[in-house]
């Protein structure tokens, strides 16, 4: 299932250091992150992840980002994503 994460952040430096703190440490199985994208000022971010289901993909970002960013969340139908697309940006792999 793919889910997309839109995050309004409120300080980009901590969301920063968060993401970059989980990312060091790797995403655990069975979640993928193939799309991270933000705006130039950092206040707003949206990442398409590979999970179980919404509620478990929105428990893994809510752990790491929640304190800097008030986020939602959405089951999306993606196209144009290959799965050797999604397994070559994947971090941690």
């Amino acid at each position: 299932m793919h889910v997309v994460a839109i995050h309004h952040i409120h300080d980009p430096a901590g969301f920063q250091k968060a993401v970059a703190e989980s990312l060091k440490q790797g995403i655990p199985a069975p979640f993928k992150l193939p799309i991270r994208a933000a705006t130039n000022d950092s206040s707003k971010g949206v990442c398409i992840w590979e999970g179980p289901s919404v509620e478990e993909v929105r428990k893994l970002v809510d752990s790491v980002v929640a304190p800097y960013s008030k986020n939602e969340y959405f089951e999306m139908t993606v196209h144009g994503l290959s799965a050797a697309t999604a397994e070559a940006s994947t971090p941690g792999r």
